[in-house]
């Protein structure tokens, strides 16, 4: 599917405060991220959305309550971090950063305390995503029935950034 395919006018994401600014500071102020046009789940409709585990709003709760609750064993942030330093591999592997700065971004994932982690709501318009857009795979969907999708260099002035509550 294609974002012209994409019935809603905006494309919802959860990114921590850490992985933005790794963004900003290595690669240039271009985000990855996976969207989707809900921002949270609703399991009572008979329309398919998506699961929690990509409802921008449950990965938002999550984050926020692992951080809030001090918990050691907090599977979103580990994910996180590990998601961070994948991403510095791929961007080592095609070029865009040297073996020193994905070192450097290694010891910033795994040294970095877990109130680095809040989480951000990205508010992105399908219209200035449209040429960043790709196709998610469904084996790689939470749930083969999600409306899942990748925006990969994505511009910060393609996107706001906000806070819920605290």
């Amino acid at each position: 599917m294609a974002t012209v395919d994409i019935p809603h006018p905006i494309l919802y994401s959860t990114m921590t405060v850490v992985a933005y600014n790794i963004n900003k500071q290595f690669y240039g102020d271009c985000h990855y991220m996976w969207c989707t046009p809900y921002f949270g789940s609703d399991f009572d409709s008979p329309h398919f959305t998506v699961p929690p585990s990509s409802s921008p709003l449950e990965i938002y709760n999550t984050l926020q309550k692992e951080i809030e609750g001090g918990d050691l064993h907090a599977t979103k942030i580990k994910l996180n971090r590990l998601g961070i330093r994948k991403g510095a591999e791929q961007m080592e592997k095609i070029g865009r950063i040297t073996a020193a700065a994905k070192q450097e971004i290694f010891a910033i994932s795994k040294h970095t305390p877990v109130q680095q982690f809040k989480p951000l709501l990205c508010i992105i318009s399908k219209i200035e995503a449209s040429s960043f857009f790709k196709k998610v795979d469904v084996r790689a969907k939470a749930n083969p029935l999600s409306h899942e999708y990748i925006l990969a260099d994505l511009p910060q002035s393609a996107f706001d950034v906000i806070r819920i509550g605290k």
